[in-house]
């Protein structure tokens, strides 16, 4: 984790921060916990990214077509930060999770319950629901930054993105199954009920009350706003802004295999079964490494080097004979490098974050939001490369993405060798220069030797 100057604390700092001490003679919340804290928004996003293409494409809509509606339902993903100052305000976090949770799951059911008959309408539902489920998941985010140490944080980030990539892929699965077998109106109360349930897991984590008031409003977001400016314009926090807001490790194009599917002559099962169950295996596997890499990784060369594997597995898909074969084989390797990929990018957002401060919500929010942006830039880019270049259009543009990123990595970490290693000679230098500049000790002024 890279060092940064903690933020002045202030009484009214104490109060709404609690010490991380206090969690730590408990040590409670463990890290695994935050695995489950993102499934109300993993299964909203399984339904968009899975179950809705295929459903889409089953009604004769293009794949491009398809990938610009599901761009728009994810677009909250780059400004929900808009929002995220409620979450520092008022009520406590986990209260905001199971709010953003009940509603979440409110406008998913009415989205399905017209999907059939208002289209139009049904995508501005999801545009909402989808704008709340990404606060529930930031409140599990804010948590993990006021109640777990330095050396956790890197563990716990990767535990709940383990857990959102796990559940959105289990979750769209099991809401397609649902949906060949159950009515449109069942199908809507189970879809809202597997949303709300799993907010539930808040309540079990500690976390003082809130004392941000109307009386105290006007301070309180002059220190939020002194926070995130040194955080989004400090020098040694552009490193990872920018690798944040790259192409890489989106994992934007498992937004459009359920509608590929098609074209590789993959049914309903393949893709419940590649895209689902496995998947969702797969996607907790990939951010398994992240989980068990060291803390002393610096997670940004981390982050770039599964963004290398997600590349890998672009180039197969993009280069191997259209069969089932190859959409099994190419779809699972994508999975699991995502969820590397997807399991580090939260310890460079915690790194790039600092300590929690007033603005944890805030500042965590901005930086999820900085980092989602590349996914929805490029669900449009490669649903234009569909268009352009057909099914081989779709894992080349990501994998083009993903290797520029790497490259300029590459590129940042040769750089860094190159400076630190100039840095040393100049110090030894400067050493060797104080050392001839004392002058010599007269001789009368030498201790007497004692006889």
């Amino acid at each position: 984790m890279r060092d940064r100057e903690p933020a002045t604390s202030s009484d009214q700092d104490r109060e709404v921060i609690p010490p991380r001490s206090s969690y730590s003679r408990r040590n409670w919340p463990a890290p695994w916990i935050f695995v489950l804290t993102p499934v109300s928004y993993g299964i909203f996003a399984g339904y968009v990214q899975t179950a809705l293409p295929w459903l889409l494409r089953q009604s004769g809509y293009s794949v491009d077509r398809i990938g610009t509606i599901v761009a728009l339902i994810l677009s909250p993903m780059a400004f929900y930060f808009v929002f995220s100052p409620l979450l520092d305000f008022a009520l406590r976090r986990r209260t905001w999770m199971l709010v953003t949770s009940a509603l979440a799951g409110a406008t998913l059911a009415a989205a399905i319950a017209l999907l059939g008959s208002h289209i139009l309408l049904a995508q501005w539902l999801l545009l909402a629901g989808f704008t709340l489920s990404e606060l529930s998941s930031s409140s599990g985010g804010a948590l993990i930054a006021i109640t777990q140490e330095d050396d956790r944080k890197g563990r716990a980030g990767a535990w709940l993105q383990g857990g959102a990539l796990a559940s959105q892929a289990a979750g769209g699965a099991l809401l397609l199954y649902f949906a060949q077998h159950l009515s449109v109106l069942t199908l809507a109360l189970v879809a809202a009920l597997l949303v709300l349930a799993p907010a539930a897991v808040a309540l079990t984590i500690p976390e003082s009350p809130r004392s941000s008031t109307l009386k105290n409003l006007a301070e309180t977001c002059l220190a939020m706003g002194r926070e995130i400016r040194e955080t989004l314009f400090s020098l040694k926090a552009l490193p990872g802004i920018l690798l944040l807001m790259s192409p890489v490790g989106t994992g934007a194009a498992q937004s459009l295999f359920a509608a590929m599917s098609r074209d590789y002559q993959v049914g309903a099962r393949g893709v419940m079964l590649v895209n689902g169950m496995l998947g969702a295996v797969l996607n907790l596997a990939g951010a398994s490494i992240a989980i068990l890499a060291p803390s002393r990784w610096d997670r940004r060369i981390a982050y770039a080097g599964a963004g290398l594997a997600s590349a890998l597995s672009g180039i197969f898909l993009a280069c191997a004979p259209i069969t089932p074969l190859s959409y099994y084989a190419g779809v699972a390797t994508y999975i699991f490098a995502a969820g590397a990929c997807w399991g580090f990018f939260l310890g460079v957002v915690m790194v790039t974050m600092g300590e929690a401060g007033l603005s944890a919500g805030s500042r965590y929010c901005i930086l999820v939001s900085l980092g989602n942006l590349p996914i929805v830039y490029m669900t449009m880019i490669e649903s234009r490369g569909y268009a352009l270049l057909g099914i081989r259009g779709v894992p080349a543009a990501d994998a083009l993405g993903n290797l520029l990123v790497v490259l300029a990595v590459g590129w940042w970490i040769i750089f860094r060798k190159k400076r630190s290693r100039s840095a040393v000679p100049s110090a030894e230098a400067a050493s060797d220069e104080c050392a001839v500049s004392f002058p010599a000790v007269p001789a009368a002024m030498e201790p007497a030797g004692i006889e």
